[in-house]
């Protein structure tokens, strides 16, 4: 593959609308040649060579290269078929000679853009790599210290676990430590939901059964707790209840009579029957006797047998608290006493109001008993009965919740209590029986809850020590790759790394002197100047070595130097005349086998070494020029719509038909003298410096024996003093000003161009007459 031209280059750089003309300009041939002065665009051209090396796309601008038969564009650079490229150009020099950073007296050099180009990963890698080992020493600092805090915390809950729950004889925690912390609060850990805390309560139920001894069984009550309501609910019936016989009124209007009567007619009649009354031993008449028969009847006997099994039934819960026989709070487990304390204060003192209520109950049970033909209300006897230590509010709220039948007396009269003691007993039997199921159970219990108590902290400590581990294996293991990468790009760089030997020798051939020599050291190179170290390389020798690097690479075999193509961009920068030819004469050697070789210059002397090689290439001299194996182009700037812009064409018959560049400058310049004022200053930039080049190369012969003193060579010359000061302030402005800082470097004073010109070549006329027509002569025929 083969590049064919520039097809388009617009608003790239320099080149701002340059498309390649479409009749007079061969496409690029095998061996081209492109000669520019600074500013021209050579670096900007070099520069889209270099990106098709690197495959890499131009964002800037519309560029477009003909490979072949094919357009690419700049922007498909990265994925488009390319030939395979070499490019040197300036900065090349920097890619490849690379003195070592940091390193002590002498300079330790890496050449090559690929060695250079890995040396200086290695130093990145490396800063890296020293970050990274302070990193590791740093966290593993952090880690001792987060571990050690870790494991003291451990260590410190396990023995508050184990001081908390051991127990004489052995038991599940009287070894714990912090192996078992570990595991069992990372278990915990782990739990979805997580368990609860202990409530206070819980906790100290627990703290009481964790050391408990085992206690023996207790009696639950015999007698259970009375039923007022129940018993209230059956005296208010028997109260309201009356009996149907006939009545004998007196015995009805005198309960007392009644009853005396009664008990004395059963002494009378059945077993005891007699016609005599007992009493005052006159007759007892029968009909009298069938009278009051009727008044205490079957139904008065029944009704008077039920008020007296009622009356037994509450004088039997009168009895309750006398009979009733339950164990002191000590006899139960401590965590139950402290509620079955404030149950039986509760029974009690509710025990004690029942008792009165009881009273109440009899009293109006013993009255029916003596009135049963009267129907009778409870609430007068409630009414009239108050016990001196009852409180009236309470006394009040008992009676009304008796009187209604309401089930919230029961509380109030110590069901409530009497159920709890109950329960409480249960209980304490229940835990005897499970004693060393409960206890283990309080004591895991216990256990999780201490977990869960140092769970937050144990959290917070273990992401410590855990980030802290991570982060050192991570600095560890970054280190650790570092060194691998830098090992591998180090032998890399040994193997790339050509023999000293051969390197001193080719030097020497292409300097034409053997004054540096290449040393190893590590990696690289120790170069020396004679027997001492070359602390400080010239840009010369700079860039003489990189070219060599370079025209050494091209042998590598990575690259097919027939099939490839090869760009070189002013090799031969800051060299001297002989080392100038030496260096052509390498090149040459080294590129003529490329399938296909780009040299830009503007340097005239290695343009000519260059078209003269060109020249003589066989077929070079055929009368069709597509025949041709070279071509010969130059770059030159034009201004259009007063903007400067890069443009390629063929090189100019001066340049190719004479061996001084002198003839050219001639021509340009005066070309540049006759135009009108341009439109804009940005036409004139280059113009200074070629007028210059011109002066230089006239006064060279002019006045030989002041050459390199442009000042003293103008004084020399016989000419107008104002002219020579304008011609010379002119130049020294505004040439070479990469180096000028002179004050009166104004741009304006660009527009004084042409007129500065038609001085130069008054002073040139004025100087050798014979010489200025001989020069005007050639120029029109060219």
């Amino acid at each position: 593959m083969r590049i064919a031209r520039l097809a388009k280059a617009h608003g790239y750089r320099i080149f701002r609308d340059f498309s390649w003309p479409a009749t007079g300009l061969h496409d690029f041939s095998r061996y081209n040649v492109i000669y520019g002065w600074n500013g021209a665009g050579k670096t900007s051209l070099s520069t889209i060579f270099r990106h098709l090396q690197r495959k890499q796309p131009l964002s800037e601008g519309q560029v477009q290269v003909l490979v072949d038969q094919a357009i690419v564009n700049g922007a498909d650079f990265g994925t488009a078929p390319l030939p395979a490229l070499r490019v040197f150009k300036r900065d090349t020099v920097d890619r490849s000679v690379f003195e070592s950073a940091g390193q002590q007296l002498p300079p330790v050099f890496f050449l090559g853009e690929d060695g250079v180009e890995k040396q200086k990963q290695i130093e990145q890698l490396t800063i890296q790599l020293n970050t990274a080992l302070e990193q590791a020493v740093e966290h593993r600092g952090d880690e001792a210290t987060a571990s050690t805090a870790f494991e003291s915390f451990c260590s410190e809950e396990a023995k508050g676990i184990k001081n908390l729950l051991t127990v004489a004889g052995g038991g599940p925690y009287n070894n714990y430590n912090a192996a078992n912390f570990k595991a069992d609060v990372a278990s915990l850990a782990q739990a979805n939901p997580e368990p609860a805390m202990l409530s206070e309560t819980d906790r100290r139920k627990h703290l009481d059964a964790r050391n408990a001894a085992i206690m023996d069984t207790v009696e639950e009550p015999s007698v259970g707790f009375p039923d007022l309501v129940d018993l209230t609910n059956k005296t208010r019936a028997a109260l309201e209840r009356s009996v149907v016989s006939k009545v004998v009124d007196r015995l009805a209007a005198n309960p007392s009579l009644a009853t005396w009567v009664g008990s004395g007619l059963t002494l009378h009649t059945g077993e005891n029957a007699t016609d005599t009354c007992e009493f005052c031993g006159g007759p007892l008449k029968p009909e009298r006797v069938e009278q009051l028969e009727d008044h205490f009847n079957d139904e008065f006997k029944r009704f008077q047998s039920e008020l007296g099994q009622l009356i037994a039934e509450v004088q039997k819960a009168q009895a309750f608290q006398k009979s009733l026989e339950i164990p002191p709070k000590e006899a139960l487990y401590a965590n139950l006493r402290t509620a079955y304390d404030e149950a039986l204060k509760s029974l009690n003192s509710q025990a004690s109001m029942m008792s009165s209520a009881l009273d109440v109950l009899l009293r109006a049970l013993h009255a029916k008993r003596d009135e049963p033909f009267k129907s009778m209300e409870l609430m007068p006897f409630i009414s009239s009965h108050k016990p001196d230590d009852a409180p009236a509010s309470g006394w009040e709220t008992l009676f009304r919740g008796l009187y209604t039948g309401m089930a919230v007396v029961d509380a109030a009269l110590g069901q409530t209590a009497f159920a709890k003691l109950s329960e409480l007993i249960t209980e304490h039997n229940r835990q005897t029986a499970n004693f060393e199921t409960i206890v283990a159970n309080a004591r895991k219990s216990l256990a999780r809850d201490e977990l869960l108590r140092a769970l937050p902290d144990w959290r917070t400590r273990s992401t410590a020590a855990s980030t802290a581990t991570a982060d050192q294996k991570t600095a560890t293991d970054t280190a650790n790759d570092l060194k691998r990468q830098i090992a591998a790009l180090e032998q890399q760089v040994r193997q790339h790394r050509r023999p000293a030997e051969e390197l001193n020798k080719e030097l020497a051939s292409y300097l034409g002197r053997d004054e540096l020599r290449f040393d190893v050291e590590q990696n690289g190179y120790k170069i020396m100047r004679g027997d001492q170290p070359a602390l400080h390389l010239s840009d010369g020798e700079r860039t003489s070595i990189a070219f060599l690097y370079f025209l050494k690479s091209l042998k590598d075999t990575d690259f097919d130097l027939e099939n490839g193509v090869v760009v070189i961009d002013d090799p031969v920068s800051s060299l001297d005349a002989n080392s100038l030819f030496s260096a052509f004469g390498y090149m040459k050697a080294r590129t003529a086998a490329a399938g296909q070789l780009f040299v830009l210059t503007h340097n005239f002397t290695f343009f000519r070494q260059v078209r003269l090689w060109f020249d003589k290439l066989p077929q070079q001299n055929k009368k069709d020029a597509a025949l041709h194996p070279a071509r010969f182009y130059m770059l030159s700037t034009e201004v259009k719509d007063g903007t400067r812009g890069a443009k390629l064409s063929e090189l100019d018959p001066l340049l190719k038909g004479y061996e001084s560049e002198y003839h050219y400058l001639f021509k340009h310049l005066q070309e540049e003298s006759k135009k009108p004022n341009a439109p804009a200053l940005e036409a004139y930039y280059a113009l200074p410096n070629m007028a210059r080049r011109l002066l230089e190369a006239f006064l060279a012969f002019r006045v030989p024996h002041q050459t390199g003193d442009l000042y003293k060579q103008l004084d020399a010359v016989d000419h107008d003093n104002a002219a020579k000061t304008r011609i010379l302030r002119f130049l020294h402005a505004f040439s070479h000003l990469d180096q000028i800082a002179d004050p009166e470097h104004n741009p304006s004073m660009l527009a004084e161009t042409p007129s500065v010109l038609r001085d130069l070549f008054a002073l040139i006329e004025h100087s050798d007459a014979a010489h200025f027509k001989s020069m005007n002569d050639l120029v029109a025929s060219a």
